[in-house]
């Protein structure tokens, strides 16, 4: 099963993780209870921006500077594989339109400067960097993000840069051909070494020698000092593998591979890693920029994260954030268990929802049931750890790489009216404001663009285009753009949709970090209770995918409530029954608070996940809402948090490779109402699986 094999993978998690800091060690399993903290990136509402296609505010830069024709400047506003003339400044034009359409932060792809021209297409997009030092030309000037920064901080926006870790443009050539070789690596003098035995710094790195590399590096003479800073120039800060196969690539050529042949870095080499930290703390002090989003994180060494991030963050605090959200992207990988490997193991601390994704666009598109969202949500217990941060995750249904939602969900059901493709287009949006989650928008997608794929079909301009498929393209709840500006229009109704739904987030802040407990899941019917836990009260949220009007009665946290509805055309009635029309959703909210109830103590149960390789403690709290606290004790020593799960089924997860053989170790739950009243489990003896 290939949850089994990916966790057996990557077993190293606990060990480590138990030696966590401060509060989540010592005293008794009383004091280490609490509801779980929020990131702040779980309330935020993501717009995302590809500079060059959002708004052009000044013509003198469409070039960068760079004379002669399209393979020299990269730019050709009429063809979707180059520059078009988008910049910093038209973004800084348009920030209060953002901030009018219910955003709270914006992602922007990545503003260094970058190739202008390699293999056929244009680095518009920002992820072929050659000086990551400073602002592409094309964009504008470090003055001008410096502005698009300050100015997004004034209306209340965050802004999250996209990064790149792994790689940068392609510039170095391999003598011996691209594709990947796996032979081990040598030093200057011949012999073989395993670079994961050096990535600390503890131990010198071995010296290096082109003629040892796998494959022989080729700088070409114009080339030899086109990056910055000047450390990335050097052929022997990359692997010089050759490139990724997608379709037969093992877990080292993912890591040491050129994906797409960009030059993949050496991060395993100190130099490297600490490199990419100056690299970036640099951006976070000069700009006060809020977080980041890393460019394909699963491509980088297993121990890489643990230590970048908190040299990044050291940098954030220095300018005083001390929450600077960093999520990364796994893509291609819809499964959990392997996503939250990056969180558990490899110190990411949060992900791209990928598995959200496929579930929700398959749901929103009418071609699967509620179970797989369901299932989902109760899968976030892989992701906690002893922090007890609760998990935060950016959702989306459809990006600039594999395509923008309308088309994620016009290709699982290409039968679609345009009626009906608007309304499922909102039921998606509806999936992403409605439950957990920071919602991320792809520019364009609330005036209804839909694109034809993925990559460069999906990433049309929102400034009066050039290319003329663009101008012919139909979208969602309005005809083709024509000649016309994309920043103009105020009347699809997805931007009135959006809008109300940011109000809605705004009104009910439970629909953005409440927990989650799933009341029903059948069919074409999801109901989810979120629990606010400052208020004591509890929303109910339910969706129906299905073409015909559902009725369903589920049990609640509040009985004897009356429930209002607050959004939806849908009615709630008695305690509690729901009539949700075809392809919709409805919130409604009670007219009391949760009954104070002490709560119970928790029955807990140790064993094997039947998913993964890792243990299962299961808590098992009759009466209201808790928070469930699970600890264990090793040796007969203190209590040590392992996660706090504030969603039922109440959950957490143990690696067994974490533990010695035959290892007896002692664990606990602990639940803690919404009073802040606690109830022991008894201590349960469990010796981990081999």
């Amino acid at each position: 099963m290939r949850r089994f094999a990916s966790a057996l993978a990557a077993l190293a998690a606990l060990g480590g993780i138990l030696a966590a800091t401060g509060h989540s060690g010592g005293g008794s399993p009383a004091a280490l209870s609490a509801w779980p903290s929020q990131s702040s990136l779980a309330s935020q509402r993501i717009y995302f921006v590809m500079p060059d296609r959002y708004a052009n505010g000044s013509t003198a830069n469409d070039t960068g500077g760079l004379t002669g024709p399209r393979t020299k400047t990269g730019f050709d506003p009429t063809d979707p594989a180059y520059y078009h003339g988008g910049d910093l400044k038209g973004l800084d034009e348009n920030l209060q339109r953002i901030k009018n359409l219910g955003f709270t932060a914006l992602w922007v792809t990545p503003v260094l400067k970058n190739d202008p021209f390699e293999n056929g297409s244009a680095g518009y997009h920002g992820y072929w960097g050659i000086d990551f030092t400073t602002v592409d030309p094309h964009l504008g000037t470090d003055a001008d993000f410096k502005k698009v920064v300050d100015d997004a901080h004034a209306l209340g926006l965050k802004v999250y840069l996209d990064v790149v870790v792994n790689h940068t443009a392609d510039i170095i050539q391999l003598t011996g051909g691209s594709t990947y070789s796996d032979i081990p690596f040598k030093d200057c003098h011949g012999n073989f070494f395993n670079p994961a035995k050096y990535v600390t710094g503890k131990k010198k790195f071995p010296c290096l020698s082109a003629q040892y590399m796998p494959e022989v590096p080729l700088v070409l003479p114009g080339n030899k000092s086109l990056k910055k800073p000047a450390w990335l120039n050097s052929p022997l800060n990359y692997h010089d593998r050759g490139n990724v196969d997608f379709g037969s690539c093992s877990q080292q050529c993912l890591e040491q591979g050129d994906v797409f042949g960009l030059d993949d870095l050496f991060t395993e080499k100190p130099l490297v890693w600490q490199g990419l930290a100056q690299i970036y703390s640099s951006w976070i002090t000069r700009f006060h920029v809020d977080g980041f989003r890393v460019d394909t994180a699963k491509h980088v060494n297993a121990a890489f994260f643990k230590l970048w991030v908190p040299r990044v963050r050291a940098a954030a605090k220095s300018i005083g954030v001390s929450d600077f959200p960093i999520f990364g992207e796994v893509a291609g990988d819809t499964d959990s268990v392997d996503q939250a490997a990056y969180v558990r193991n490899r110190g990411l601390p949060q992900v791209l929802d990928f598995p959200y994704q496929a579930v929700a666009s398959a749901y929103a598109a009418g071609e699967s049931g509620a179970k797989g969202v369901a299932h989902r949500l109760e899968d976030d217990d892989y992701f906690r750890l002893p922090d007890g941060v609760d998990p935060a995750f950016p959702t989306f249904l459809g990006n600039h790489d594999m395509g923008r939602a309308a088309q994620q969900i016009l290709s699982q059901a290409p039968g679609l009216t345009p009626a009906e493709l608007l309304k499922r287009v909102e039921l998606g949006n509806d999936l992403l404001y409605l439950l957990r989650g920071a919602p991320i928008v792809l520019s364009g997608d609330e005036v209804g663009m839909i694109g034809t794929g993925g990559d460069q079909q999906a990433r049309e301009d929102m400034f009066p285009t050039l290319v003329s498929d663009w101008q012919t393209q139909p979208r969602v709840g309005s005809g083709p753009i024509g000649t016309g500006s994309s920043l103009g229009i105020t009347d699809n109704p997805l931007e009135g949709q959006l809008a109300a739904l940011a109000n809605l987030r705004n009104a009910y802040p439970a629909l953005a970090t409440g927990s989650s407990v799933v009341r029903l899941a059948k069919d074409s019917v999801l109901v989810v209770s979120r629990i606010d836990a400052a208020t004591g009260k509890e929303l109910v949220t339910a969706f129906n995918n299905s073409t015909a009007t559902a009725t369903v009665t589920v049990q609640t946290a509040t009985p004897g409530a009356t429930w209002s509805v607050v959004y939806g055309t849908g009615t709630a009635s008695g305690g509690l029954t729901l009539h949700i029309p075809p392809i919709s959703s409805l919130v409604t909210i009670p007219s009391a608070a949760i009954p104070a109830t002490a709560p119970s103590a928790p029955a807990l149960k140790a064993g094997e996940d039947d998913l993964t390789s890792y243990d299962l403690l299961k808590a098992t709290v009759t009466g209201p809402p808790v928070a469930v606290t699970f600890a264990v004790s090793r040796h007969g020593g203190s209590w040590r948090r392992l996660a706090i799960d504030d969603s039922a089924p109440y959950r957490a997860f143990i690696d067994p490779g974490s533990f010695h053989k035959h290892e007896r170790i002692r664990l606990v739950a602990v639940a803690r109402g919404l009073d802040g009243k606690t109830a022991v489990s008894k201590v349960t003896t469990f010796t981990p699986r081999p």
